[in-house]
């Protein structure tokens, strides 16, 4: 806002001491207002020029935004702002929280964070919420309830409102904020929410005391399992990863710790952690309940031979699985985890719970095979068959069945109406299933690139693209590649291009009465046709000129590069 006042916020005290050398950077000036534009994940221009304007108030400082702006430390600049580089950010952060926090500097926060608020109005919501974040710990002495009534807030909002793309979100600004903010029941959970997804996480502690419950019960519908064996001798019940002894499975959540109820009948309770190892309780003979996080209770009946009932049934699952290897039988299987040593999967049969098989990656159908792409399948419900089964070892293994990809009816030039079934910073992946003439159940998808959303707009991360999971989008098969089993689809190209009228209409020479949609440190983007901008250049405009986003000007098309679908724009008057 051109017509702020000069406001000065900072005490010269806490203007000395974000002034010191950092890292590499030596100029204080720079120094000062980096270190209040630290909070955003991304700093908009219109930020930094209020800023400067209220934390150097001094005439003569309109420099600094250039030299901040090509300064070794901005890791990326874009037409709407840019980004500070991780490490040099945190020692921004840190400086800004001892300033502030640890030596009670003054300065004005609530115009601070007014100030904050109006410029990053048009970031995304999640990137605010980042901010906030950030602010917090800067700004705040025990920042723990804030920040985790934002983890929680974001969680509810994942889980209640069907919004997974958020996770996107979430593992990102894990990599980018304070390590010292992620904690508390909203981070436990959020962090096992990404890491059910298969993208990266932080381990977060469980807090002191405990997660929410309302929020664990509201979160675990969405966890994996892992199995658990266990074995009763008649004196004891055992419990820990799954052995020829332990050889009783039950699923409990995928989480750490690993909590379970146990309750001999006619005694107190025990809650026992299996996160660190098994664990050996006095049972006796009697019935026993256990109870896990999601609140499943299993039953464990008395007995009176030398085999515990649930054995028994183990016995009768092993034979009918002898019998379906036999006939290579295909069943359903549930991929509960993956093994330690990434040579392939536990999987739980749909048909006996208590059993369990291991999936081979070679025999997993992951191509091209990374790690990464078989640890996408646990949690997921696959087909399997099994090869090979030996009953006293207790031991089985599977292969997975899966319908061999096809495109059906579906060709190159095709338009066609799919949902979205996912979305990722790369692209977004609809359904051509119905399309194929398949039913839905077949799970056939197609990858819109994140260059073919809009003609009219760079998406860095299609996550932020405007639909949702189920949506449904009309887009265009723009190849087929049967080798590597991929779609490609755009969306764009079923809309016209704005470029193509532009072009059209103008040549170089031409002279043009336009608006100003941008205004960007490097010059104006004005707009040409609908959907359209062409540049002018500050090299174009004379030296020192400022325009305003919705300034009429009277310019003169310089170049027309057909080939990247740019236009160039001057106020010089031609000849040139």
């Amino acid at each position: 806002m051109a017509n702020d006042p000069h406001l000065n916020y900072l005490s010269s005290a806490l203007r000395d001491w974000l002034a010191q050398p950092l890292a590499d950077e030596t100029d204080p000036d720079v120094l000062v207002l980096a270190g209040m534009l630290c909070t955003p994940p991304i700093i908009p221009y219109r930020l930094l020029r209020r800023m400067r304007r209220s934390v150097l108030p001094r005439p003569g400082t309109l420099g600094i935004e250039g030299v901040l702006c090509s300064a070794w430390f901005v890791e990326s600049l874009a037409t709407d702002g840019f980004v500070f580089a991780p490490d040099f950010v945190y020692g921004l952060r840190t400086r800004l929280r001892a300033g502030l926090v640890g030596r009670d500097l003054g300065a004005d926060r609530e115009g601070l964070r007014r100030l904050i608020d109006e410029e990053t109005a048009e970031l995304s919501p999640l990137l605010r919420l980042e901010e906030r974040l950030c602010w917090a710990y800067g700004t705040v002495a025990d920042f723990s309830p804030t920040v985790d009534k934002i983890f929680t807030d974001v969680v509810c909002t994942i889980v209640q409102e069907n919004r997974p793309q958020a996770l996107i979100w979430a593992a990102g600004a894990f990599a980018r904020l304070p390590r010292e903010v992620i904690v508390g029941s909203g981070a436990w959970v959020l962090a096992h929410l990404c890491g059910v997804a298969g993208l990266p996480r932080p381990t977060v502690d469980w807090p002191e005391d405990g997660v929410d419950e309302g929020l664990l019960r509201m979160a675990l519908p969405l966890l994996p399992d892992a199995l658990l064996g266990l074995h009763r001798d008649g004196e004891t019940l055992e419990i820990g990863t799954i052995t020829r002894r332990r050889r009783t499975a039950i699923a409990v959540p995928a989480v750490s710790p690993k909590l379970l109820t146990v309750e001999p009948e006619g005694r107190d309770a025990q809650v026992v952690d299996l996160s660190t190892g098994p664990v050996r309780l006095e049972v006796g003979r009697s019935a026993v309940s256990i109870q896990d996080m999601r609140g499943r209770t299993y039953r464990l009946a008395a007995f009176t031979g030398a085999v515990p009932p649930e054995e028994s049934v183990m016995d009768e699952a092993l034979a009918e699985l002898d019998r379906r290897w036999r006939e290579r039988a295909e069943m359903e299987a549930t991929v509960t985890r993956s093994t330690g040593t990434g040579s392939g999967l536990i999987v739980s049969f749909t048909d006996f719970p208590g059993c369990t098989g291991f999936l081979p990656a070679s025999r997993a159908d992951v191509t091209p095979f990374t790690h990464r792409r078989l640890e996408k399948l646990v949690g997921s419900t696959i087909r399997v068959r099994v090869i090979n089964l030996d009953r006293s070892l207790q031991r089985v293994v599977v292969e997975r069945v899966r319908m061999r990809w096809s495109t059906g009816n579906l060709a190159v030039g095709d338009e066609f109406e799919g949902p979205v079934v996912s979305k990722v910073n790369f692209g977004i992946f609809v359904s051509f299933s119905a399309a194929a003439g398949f039913a839905d159940d077949f799970k056939l998808h197609g990858l819109v690139h994140r260059t073919e959303l809009s003609w009219t707009q760079t998406y860095d991360n299609a996550a932020t693209y405007p639909v949702e999971i189920g949506d449904m989008v009309r887009v265009r098969v723009i190849e087929i590649d049967a080798d590597r089993e991929r779609v490609i689809l755009s969306i764009k190209q079923t809309q016209a291009d704005p470029w193509t009228r532009a072009s059209q209409l103008y040549r170089v020479g031409d002279q043009i009465t336009a608006r100003i949609t941008k205004a960007v440190p490097f010059g104006w983007f004005l707009e040409m046709v609908k959907g359209f901008d062409a540049l002018l250049h500050i090299s174009e405009a004379p030296e020192g000129s400022t325009f305003d986003a919705g300034t009429q000007l009277t310019v003169w098309v310089i170049n027309v590069d057909h080939e990247q679908h740019r236009m160039s724009l001057t106020l010089r008057r031609p000849p040139w």
